[in-house]
């Protein structure tokens, strides 16, 4: 691979977040999921992101990002994902 296909790459990478973000936008906007996850925080739910299910415990939250952990057996993982990814937000028996 070149240089120039390198750069080429980055663009078109940057060209898509900038694309998948207007679309989040326009496709019902954020804040109002945002606002529902902001008040789930510290609280465990079942999240629906990309066809996949997790569960999980809500750490923080804005306009564009949440902050969640998953508990694992071993060890616990923490992500950062794009609000407008999840589809689908599941309570836990012990939620609100």
């Amino acid at each position: 691979m070149s240089m120039t296909d390198m750069d080429q790459n980055s663009r078109i990478m940057r060209l898509e977040r900038k694309l998948n973000s207007l679309e989040c936008k326009v496709n019902g906007g954020e804040s109002g999921m945002s606002r529902i996850l902001q008040s789930l925080i510290g609280q465990d739910v079942t999240l629906n992101i990309s066809y996949e299910e997790i569960n999980c415990r809500v750490l923080d939250c804005d306009d564009e990002w949440i902050k969640i952990i998953i508990f694992g057996k071993k060890k616990n993982t923490t992500l950062i994902r794009r609000v407008c990814e999840i589809t689908k937000v599941t309570l836990d028996k012990d939620g609100i």
